[in-house]
C-alpha cells in the first residue's frame, strides 16, 4: 500500500491524518473509502493499524486527528474548546474533503470509530443518511452523556449542577464545552434513526466503556428497524477484551475482530455463539490411532437463537503419532429462537484439514439443521467457524 499526508480544513483549524492507497491503486478507477476516528485523547496513531487493514482489504483509508481531540494531536486546536459535537462537525469535514477525490467512491463511504471516535461516527452517520454506506464502531463511547449526568468522566470527579471550567484528565485539560455538549444528551435516541449496515465489536470486560452499552445501541438500532435480526445489523462480543483491545491477547482479539469484519463485508452474518465448557477427556485406541474423546456442555447464544447444548456431546479427534488425521463435534442444543417458539439444532463441525498445517480457524466446516420455521435459512448456509481459546473450552462463533 501507499501512505500519504492528508489534510482539510473546519472552519479556520487544520485538521492532518494519513491517507492509505491500496496495492492496486489507480487513479483512473473508484474504490470504497474507510475514515477511521479516534478515541478520547487520541492520536492518528492509535488507529493507524486499523486503516492499513483496511487498505489491505481494498479501501481508500484515512486516520487523521480530531481539533483539539488529544494532547499530542497534529491537527490545530485547543483541547479545552474540543467536544462530541466539534468532532462531529471535524468527521463531517474529512468525509466533504475526502469525496472531493476523483478515486474515491462517493456511493461506498464506510465511517469506522475507535470509543469516543464510534459514538462520533454514529452521530454523523445519523445525520448524512443517504452518504454512509456501513458504520464499525470499536467499543464506542455511548457512556459518554451518563458520565457527565453522574459527574465522573474518567478520572475526573465534578458537580455536574456546577460544571468547573477546566477537568484535568490524565495529560489533557479539557473545557466546560466538553461536558455541556452532552450532559442532555440521549445517546441512543441520537443514534437510532440510521438505516445503513452497522457492525459493533466489544469487549465484554471493558472497564471504561461496558459492554452493556453497545447491547443498547444495537437494540435501540434493533427497534428502529422492525424487530428482526439481520446481517446489516450486527453486534461481536469479543471474549475477555477490554477497552481498546490492548493487553497480552491484543492480536487475538484484533485478529478475530478483523476476521468479523471481512465476513461483514462480505454479506456474511454471525449466526451462533457455542460458549463451550470442556468437562472430560476420554482416551482410546483404534485401528493403530489414538482417540481423543473432548465431552463438554454449555450454551448457545445469538440475536437468532438461545439455548442449552444437550449432553453427552463430545469432540472425537483421531491422530497417528503426532499428525492429527480428523476431527469432528457432534451436537444438539435446544431452546428459543428469536420469535419465542421452541427450537433446536443440530450442529456438526468436521475439520476438513488435517496435519500440523491445520489452521483451526480455517478448516473447521460446520453444518446446521434446524427445526425452527424462522431459521429454515440456516438450513442451507455455507457456514464456517472462529474459536475464541481460553483454558475451558472455546467460544465458537458460527458465520454464513
Amino acid at each position: 500500500m501507499t501512505e500519504e499526508n492528508f489534510t482539510c480544513k473546519r472552519d479556520n483549524l487544520t485538521i492532518r491524518g494519513l491517507l492509505y492507497c491500496p496495492e492496486d491503486f489507480d487513479k483512473s478507477k473508484k474504490f470504497p473509502l474507510a475514515i477511521v476516528s479516534h478515541g478520547f485523547m487520541g492520536h492518528y496513531s492509535d488507529t493507524q493499524d486499523y486503516a492499513k487493514n483496511f487498505a489491505k482489504m481494498g479501501f481508500v483509508s484515512i486516520a487523521y486527528d480530531f481539533n483539539g481531540g488529544g494532547p499530542n494531536s497534529v491537527s490545530d486546536g485547543d483541547t479545552k474548546e474540543m467536544s462530541l459535537l466539534t468532532e462531529k462537525e471535524d468527521l463531517k469535514a474529512v468525509i466533504k474533503r475526502a469525496c472531493e477525490f476523483d478515486f474515491v467512491d462517493t456511493d461506498n463511504i464506510n465511517l469506522i470509530g475507535c470509543s469516543m471516535g464510534g459514538f462520533v461516527s454514529a452521530l454523523v452517520a445519523r445525520e448524512l443518511q443517504e452518504k454512509i454506506k456501513r458504520l464499525i464502531l470499536f467499543y464506542p463511547a455511548f457512556c459518554i452523556p451518563d458520565d457527565a449526568r453522574s459527574g465522573k468522566m474518567i478520572s475526573a470527579l465534578f458537580d455536574p449542577k456546577n460544571i468547573p471550567q477546566t477537568l484535568e484528565i490524565g495529560k489533557m485539560v479539557i473545557g466546560s464545552k466538553y461536558v455541556k455538549d452532552v450532559i442532555n444528551l440521549d445517546a441512543f435516541e441520537e443514534i437510532r434513526d440510521y438505516k445503513g449496515q452497522i457492525l459493533i465489536l466489544h469487549g465484554n470486560e471493558d472497564e471504561i466503556v461496558p459492554y452493556n452499552y453497545s447491547e443498547r445501541a444495537y437494540q435501540a438500532y434493533f427497534n428502529n428497524r422492525g424487530n428482526k435480526p439481520s446481517k446489516n445489523l450486527q453486534l461481536v462480543m469479543i471474549d475477555k477484551a477490554n477497552h481498546g483491545f490492548w493487553g497480552p491477547q491484543s492480536n487475538d482479539w484484533n485478529k478475530y475482530a478483523f476476521f468479523a469484519i471481512e465476513k461483514f463485508l462480505q454479506g456474511k452474518e454471525l449466526l451462533l455463539n457455542v460458549d463451550v465448557n470442556i468437562c472430560d477427556c476420554k482416551k482410546s485406541q483404534e485401528d493403530n490411532k489414538s482417540v481423543t474423546k473432548l465431552y463438554f456442555k454449555g450454551k448457545v447464544q445469538s440475536p437468532y437463537f438461545e439455548g442449552q447444548i444437550i449432553e453427552p456431546a463430545y469432540d472425537k479427534q483421531l491422530h497417528k503419532g503426532e499428525q492429527l488425521i480428523s476431527a469432528c463435534a457432534r451436537y444438539k442444543v435446544e431452546g428459543k429462537d428469536y420469535t419465542g417458539k421452541k427450537a433446536s439444532f443440530e450442529i456438526t463441525n468436521q475439520l476438513s484439514g488435517s496435519g500440523k498445517n491445520t489452521d483451526w480457524n480455517l478448516d473447521w466446516k460446520p453444518s446446521i439443521k434446524t427445526d425452527s420455521l424462522a431459521l429454515k435459512d440456516f438450513n442451507s448456509k455455507t457456514c464456517q467457524t472462529y474459536a475464541e481459546m481460553r483454558p475451558q473450552g472455546p467460544v465458537v462463533h458460527i458465520w454464513g
